[in-house]
Parts: C-alpha cells; sequence; structure tokens
C-alpha cells in the first residue's frame, strides 16, 4: 500500500481507507460522530496472516495526540485490537504482527468527537533492522513469542509478539525522532489565515548570567517561529560584555525589548511564557500553543513536553498530563509553559522567581480544569528544571476516622501470619480493626493462628465465607462485617512497611474529591512492584514503573511521591466506605477474580472521585501467592478480561495519567 496523502478523498476508488462508522466527511475534511469513530481498510493484502508489518501515519499538530485503534476482524464477528502509538511528533508508526486470518481491519484515528485530521502514510512488510532493534530490548519475549507459537498456543504468542515489538530504547531517540519527523505528510501543517489577528506572545527571556551564544539560540528561535505575532522581553543580565553586545543587537531588531518592570502591560488576551536564555522553541510551538488555548477557552496555563541534550545525546522530557498531586511534589511542568495573562496580577515581580518557580506558582493556583497539556516536545531546553521532592505529612493522629482492614485469605498461614503480625506491630494509627474473611481454610496451622491473634488482639474479628474463591465477593462481605468510616482492602500476602501508612493514606481517602488511595509495593527482592496501574499496558493493564529499585525515582519521580493513576491494586486499596458504597463496591458477578480493582477505581472516578498512589507508602507484596502464582495461560479469566476491555475501551485506549507517546510495552520509560 503506497503512501497517501489524503485517507479519504472524493475519489474514493483510490482512498486507501473509507468510512466505516461514526464518521462524516463534509467539505473535504472527516468529523467523528462520537468517542469511537472507524475507518476500514478497503484492501487487506498488506495484512496477511503472521506477517510483520509496518503502518505509519500522521495527524495534525494541532490535534490533541491521541492512540489509534487499529482492529482485526475475524470470522463470527470477533475480533482483536491493537493500541497503536500515538503521533506525538507528528508521525506514528507501528510494527507489529498480523493474526490469524484477518476478514476486515478497521482503523479508529481519534477519541473524541468533532473534526480530525488524520493521513494515513502507507502500510508495508517490516524491516528485518526494525523488527531486529525492537526485539534486542527484550529478547525473552521473542523466543517466548515463536515458542509458543510452535506449541500452539497462539494467544500467548500474540501476547509476547506484542511486547517483544512494542517498543524502542530512550537512547535511540535521535534516530527515532528523525524516522518520524523525515516522513511528516504536507498539508497537515498549513499555517490559519487568522494568525496574525490572535492573541500575542509575550516571551519574557531570563538572561541572568547567559552567555552571547544562549542568547542567539532562544532570540532566533523565536524570529523563526510561524506563528507572527509574537515578541520578546529581556530580563537580567548577561554574562559579559559579549553578550551585552549580542543583547544589543537583537534590541534593534524588531519584536525584541529590554524589560521594564514599572511599563510593561499585558492586555487580557496575551499569552505569556518565562523561559531561560539558550531555551528554543520549536518552529511550530506557539502556534500550537495558541490554537491550544483557542480551542480550550477555560484552561489558564497549557505546558508542553520538551527535549534536552543534542546530538546523539538528545533525550525527550515526556510529562505526564495534568496531575495535581504529582506537581504538588515534583515540579514536572518546567518552563515549557504558555499561560494567559489574565492568570496573573497586573503588578507580578517577573524578576523574583526562576521561570520553572513562577510557572510552579501559577499551575497551583488553577483548578484543576485550568491547566492543560500539549503532549509534543515544543521546546528544547539548554539545562535541566530543577524538580523539588516533598514529603506528604501524615494526620489524623487524634480525632481520628476509624478504619476497617479487611483481608480475604485460604490458608497459607505463614503469609497470613506474616501480614497480620506486621499490621499490629508497625501500625502507628490507633482507630482500626481488623477482619479476615476466611474462605474455607483446612489446615490445622491457619486455625491455630486464628485462635492465637484473636487472644492476643481483641480488634481482629474472623469472619467466615464459604463457597468457590470470589474475591470481590470476599472483600464485599468484610466490608459489610464491621462499621467504619473508611475501608482498607489488603492482600494476605502482604507486609507494612511503613508505621504510619494509615495515616499517609487517609491523607488523601479523606478528602472529597479523592476515591481509591493506593501504595508502593515492593517484590520481596525489594524491586518495585506496583506504584500504580496504567490502563492499556500489555493491551489491558499492567504495572507500569514496576521492576526498579526501592530507591529508583522512575518516571516523572512517581515511584517516591504521591500522584495521580487510573488504578491502584486491590492488593492495598483504602477508600472511604460512603465512596464505596455509592459505586456498588466490587463487581463480584463480572470480575470475581481478575481486574475488579482497576474496575473499582474507574466506576469511582465515573463519580467524579481520582484515584491516588502514595508512593510515600511502602509494603512488601509476595503477589497472589495464595492463589497460585507463575505463569496463566491466557485462557484464564478470559472472560473477565473480555467484559473488563468492553466496558472500560475508551479509558485502555489512553490512559488519563499516561503519556500517549510513550510505549504500552515496558515497564519504563520507553519510545512506542
Amino acid at each position: 500500500m503506497q503512501a497517501s496523502t489524503s485517507t479519504i478523498s472524493a475519489d474514493a476508488d483510490k482512498a486507501p481507507l473509507e468510512i466505516a462508522k461514526d464518521v462524516r466527511l463534509q467539505d473535504g475534511a472527516l468529523s467523528a460522530t462520537s468517542g469511537e469513530p472507524w475507518l476500514r481498510f478497503r484492501s487487506i493484502e498488506a495484512f496477511r496472516p503472521g506477517r510483520l508489518v509496518e503502518i505509519r501515519y500522521a495527524s495534525s499538530p494541532f490535534d490533541s495526540p491521541v492512540r489509534p485503534l487499529l482492529r482485526f476482524w475475524r470470522g463470527g464477528g470477533e475480533f482483536r485490537d491493537e493500541i497503536l502509538p500515538a503521533p506525538c511528533e507528528g508521525v506514528g508508526i507501528w510494527v507489529g504482527r498480523v493474526p490469524k486470518e484477518p476478514s476486515e481491519v478497521w482503523l479508529s484515528p481519534t477519541n473524541r468527537p468533532g473534526r480530525f485530521d488524520f493521513r494515513l502514510i502507507d502500510v508495508r512488510p517490516a524491516s528485518f533492522l526494525s523488527v531486529a532493534r525492537r526485539a534486542a530490548r527484550v529478547p525473552k519475549r521473542l523466543f517466548f513469542a515463536v515458542c509458543a507459537g510452535w506449541v500452539g498456543l497462539s494467544r500467548e504468542s500474540e501476547l509476547n509478539w506484542r511486547w517483544a515489538l512494542g517498543g524502542e530504547a530512550l537512547s535511540t531517540y535521535p534516530a527515532w525522532r528523525a524516522a518520524r519527523r523525515d516522513h511528516a505528510v504536507t498539508g497537515l501543517d498549513l499555517p490559519r489565515s487568522d494568525w496574525r489577528v490572535g492573541p500575542t506572545v509575550s516571551l519574557l527571556l531570563d538572561l541572568h548570567g547567559a552567555t552571547g551564544a544562549e542568547i542567539d539560540e532562544s532570540c532566533r528561535a523565536v524570529a523563526g517561529q510561524s506563528y507572527p505575532n509574537w515578541r520578546v522581553l529581556f530580563i537580567g543580565s548577561p554574562q559579559d560584555a559579549g553578550a551585552q553586545a549580542r543583547l544589543a543587537a537583537w534590541e534593534r531588531e524588531g519584536g525584541f525589548a529590554r524589560f521594564a518592570p514599572d511599563k510593561i502591560r499585558f492586555e487580557s488576551g496575551e499569552l505569556i511564557g518565562r523561559l531561560s536564555a539558550g531555551d528554543r522553541p520549536e518552529p511550530n510551538a506557539f502556534a500550537c500553543f495558541v490554537e491550544h488555548f483557542a480551542r480550550q477557552p477555560k484552561q489558564l496555563l497549557a505546558y508542553s513536553d520538551a527535549t534536552r541534550g543534542e546530538g546523539a545525546g538528545l533525550r525527550p522530557v515526556f510529562k505526564p498530563p495534568w496531575s495535581p498531586t504529582l506537581h504538588r511534589s515534583i515540579n514536572y511542568i518546567g518552563r515549557a509553559a504558555l499561560f494567559r495573562a489574565s492568570l496573573v496580577a497586573s503588578d507580578a515581580d517577573w524578576t523574583a522567581a526562576a521561570p520553572e518557580d513562577l510557572i510552579a506558582g501559577l499551575a497551583a493556583r488553577a483548578s484543576a480544569s485550568e491547566v492543560g497539556a500539549l503532549h509534543r516536545p515544543l521546546f528544547a531546553l539548554a539545562r535541566e528544571t530543577n524538580l523539588r521532592c516533598e514529603d506528604v505529612p501524615a494526620v489524623y493522629r487524634e480525632n481520628a476516622p476509624s478504619v476497617v482492614i479487611v483481608i480475604p485469605t485460604r490458608d497459607r498461614p505463614d503469609l497470613l501470619g506474616a501480614c497480620l503480625e506486621s499490621v499490629f506491630r508497625e501500625t502507628s494509627y490507633s482507630n482500626y480493626r481488623v477482619v479476615v474473611v476466611d474462605n474455607e481454610s483446612v489446615e490445622p496451622r491457619t486455625h491455630a493462628l486464628f485462635e492465637r491473634l484473636q487472644a492476643a488482639h481483641d480488634r481482629l474479628t474472623i469472619l467466615k465465607s464459604p463457597g468457590a474463591f470470589n474475591f470481590s465477593a470476599l472483600c464485599n462481605a468484610g466490608a459489610q462485617a464491621i462499621a467504619g468510616d473508611h475501608l482498607l482492602f489488603l492482600n494476605n500476602d502482604t507486609e507494612v512497611l511503613t508505621p504510619d501508612w494509615i495515616e499517609r493514606l487517609l491523607h488523601f481517602a479523606a478528602k472529597p474529591e479523592v476515591g481509591a488511595v493506593g501504595a508502593k509495593l515492593l517484590y520481596p527482592n525489594r524491586l518495585t512492584q506496583h506504584v500504580g496501574v496504567l490502563l492499556g499496558m500489555g493491551g489491558v493493564a499492567g504495572h507500569f514503573g514496576a521492576e526498579l529499585g526501592a530507591t529508583d525515582p522512575g518516571w516523572t519521580r512517581r515511584n517516591l511521591v504521591p500522584h495521580e493513576v487510573s488504578a491502584v491494586t486491590g492488593a492495598c486499596l483504602m477508600v472511604e466506605r460512603r465512596k464505596f458504597d455509592a459505586v456498588g463496591g466490587f463487581d463480584a458477578v463480572n470480575l470475581p477474580v481478575e481486574l475488579n480493582d482497576v474496575d473499582l477505581c474507574l466506576r469511582l472516578a465515573e463519580r467524579g472521585w481520582r484515584t491516588i498512589c502514595n508512593s510515600q507508602v511502602v509494603l512488601i507484596h509476595h503477589q497472589s501467592a495464595s492463589r497460585g502464582g507463575g505463569l496463566r495461560l491466557q485462557r484464564v479469566y478470559e472472560k473477565e478480561r473480555s467484559y473488563f476491555c468492553d466496558r472500560w475501551r475508551s479509558a485502555i485506549r489512553d490512559d488519563p495519567y499516561f503519556h500517549p507517546g510513550l510505549s504500552l510495552y515496558a515497564h519504563d520509560e520507553t519510545l512506542p
């Protein structure tokens, strides 16, 4: 399938895609009529079963990057979806394996109603080099993919092919970026005709200690902007006489002027930025921000991604969507941002704070709906942002709400005993009770443990709950057994390491806008197992940030501080009882064992309650030891996964707290 600058055109026979569902073609533009519009490939000749293919596509730089969905239809109405990388650098490239006998191939280019610009460039066999480069990152996955296929485990083979081909190391970024920019499609980034009457972009450029070369770098980049309505205001003094001369030269150019604190005035519609000398906006940076604010009139501040370094050392700085809890601990916005003049007082002291500190303070003043993110690297930063890392205080030591700790179990007295002993020994909080929900334990040692601990701790209750193992039902039964303001669900294979863990969880769980709160979980070898659940990881959901060391900061230091996530694991999950009851608790009908914790968090989110992972609360987790560990075949819990994917497809496609340009098939920051 050859390159095409038009996905759908009036000459339909030549277009590679046609409308399948919920898309309109009007005046030459595509418009989605739902949050899941679909286009259909006219020919599927390129999608031969078992073939490794590469698909390239592009979207407008003014559209928020979205992960497209690729759907392979099979007989009987069955299908398999692939989540493709978002085209955050102009072009998206997906390398993957075609499943058995597709009858049709569909593509969903966006996840929101309204006009969108999308172009299919081509579909072609994947090169040996691209496959080898990707598979070298995780050779075991390639081995498992091939071996599983040999023995007839097709689903396991498909899953491991996804992991084998799903990412490239961050060190390949210079070549990775060049490949996407070299294939950019014309016609998607034409200047808007009304730009010259758009808002002024006023850039305050900090010159403290700047060299002449740094001044030139920044000023040349601004002078080369595709958006014409801008001005640069210089702040501070450069390093030496040579830098002063370069400053004077730029002041003779139109649009550049020295900052005068007592004379500067901003119009209400102006957009303001604050950079350090040496920082460079990309050619379309101002244009993208102007268009973003035009489409988001309620937002007061927006930030973008950035790059750092040069040549082979060039690296991306991918930032999460707006996460106010994370931002209170880590100033991850940095300098790559613009804000409306209405957000600041007319007498603001622009020279008092470093650029990133000023922007961080403005973001903290705005409400959650007034801050937005442009998931494209629109600035090249000359130096790293100075990130702060703050501790969240423990609270509720006095006049504290009651907490009920619910622990489902079936035998494994070694695990349960260690869990309960750690709770009773380590917990500094006083107003809590523990209910162990016993699901037909038969070992004498288990019952001896119950008797011994009940005699030693009057806050412990044993609730008998016979029947087939149903984690959701066991948790719901334990929640109803004892009255309490907050519920804390805990696996029987965990051990508490943080004495004020309940206080720290309550700090967030008691907030009116927060639903579920989780903790950082470590494997027994002290590698990280959980700092939140990432939707879409591995195709459904997984633990991004896992397999790192206990003190490794992880992406934007989320492994060390509290942050928003889409979900947390039920191995340690606190929620206020009234919120838990409002959504009906865990789904014991559709999700008795798998994905019930993620589903609970998403149903809480539907009511407007955010989910927080407090990485400053740490527990050991032996991970599912009481119901069997090791490799599980894909047919196990298939019904639950199918229900979950049907129910939450839109959330799985684009996790609202993850960057759309990062791989869903890696535990750390990896290129897709």
